[in-house]
């Protein structure tokens, strides 16, 4: 299969030429400055305002996954929608938790009604688009692993603050993904007969944002200690769409990836204390 991935040197897209190269899949790595992050995939120049190139690349393509972080730019996000659409062959849409809302106490599944948090008002419409065009929309919790994402930008709280934090509530939960796992979950999709739909891609559905902050303390050379940041605070540093979505407490689950032979074991908590974002990790 020829799998054309748009955002492909970013922290998700990277992870996804990876797991396609290794299935044996040829990879075309768009990106806009047209470095493969594998040897084994071609690397091409592009970006989501570019439609021309995306629906010229799209027209090739035995598959397209999108992969890349939101631009802020509505109509660029829909423009480029409609370039990679193409009635029959599969598009994948990385989208994200946030399109949800708070969720309430236990785990919710793809049916769940949304209420999209502010910052994911614009991927929710975009979500309604890519299904409308008989595409596939993969909603990642929140992503770690290899030392990057939201993860790293709590370890770095912890070592400029002197302990680690957490916004609002200490009862707030994340549902987390392992980026090598969400990979996998999109080899899986693509392999598979499902037809296009909203699939849910978790490891744990709900993670203690306070145990979170208190593994950051330690990976950043602290013993353990995890202290509240007021949403007001936080706001003032990371902006009040991001703080509000980082105090949002969600639990989420999947009614389908099991279905795929999906059912990944790993724990945020460990990879953080003492994994991948420890220094030499």
């Amino acid at each position: 299969m020829k799998v054309l991935v748009v955002g492909a040197t970013g922290y998700i897209g990277a992870a996804v030429v990876h797991a396609l190269v290794t299935r044996g899949d040829a990879v075309v790595a768009m990106s806009r400055s047209g470095k493969s992050p594998h040897e084994g995939a071609e690397g091409v120049v592009g970006e989501l305002a570019d439609t021309e190139v995306l629906s010229a690349a799209a027209g090739e393509a035995d598959a397209v996954v999108h992969a890349t972080a939101p631009t802020g730019d509505e109509s660029v996000e829909t423009a480029a929608i409609d370039a990679l659409t193409r009635p029959g062959r599969p598009l994948l849409y990385t989208s994200g938790i946030w399109a949800l809302g708070a969720t309430g106490r236990d785990p919710v599944d793809e049916s769940a009604p949304v209420n999209a948090l502010p910052i994911a008002e614009s991927r929710l419409r975009i979500e309604r688009r890519v299904l409308a065009g008989g595409g596939t929309v993969i909603r990642p919790g929140i992503v770690y692993g290899q030392g990057a994402g939201i993860p790293a930008m709590l370890v770095g709280w912890a070592a400029e603050y002197g302990s680690g934090r957490y916004i609002g509530s200490p009862a707030t939960r994340w549902p987390m993904v392992n980026v090598g796992d969400l990979a996998d979950l999109f080899v899986r999709v693509l392999a598979s007969a499902e037809p296009p739909r909203i699939w849910h891609a978790v490891d744990e559905p709900a993670v203690s944002t306070v145990a979170l902050a208190a593994a950051a303390d330690i990976a950043a050379g602290g013993p353990g200690r995890a202290e509240r940041w007021s949403l007001g605070e936080a706001a003032e540093v990371i902006g009040e769409p991001l703080a509000t979505a980082l105090s949002t407490d969600q639990a989420i689950g999947s009614a389908h990836t099991a279905r795929l032979g999906w059912a990944p074991k790993r724990s945020a908590v460990e990879d953080v204390e003492r994994g991948s974002y420890v220094a030499g990790g």
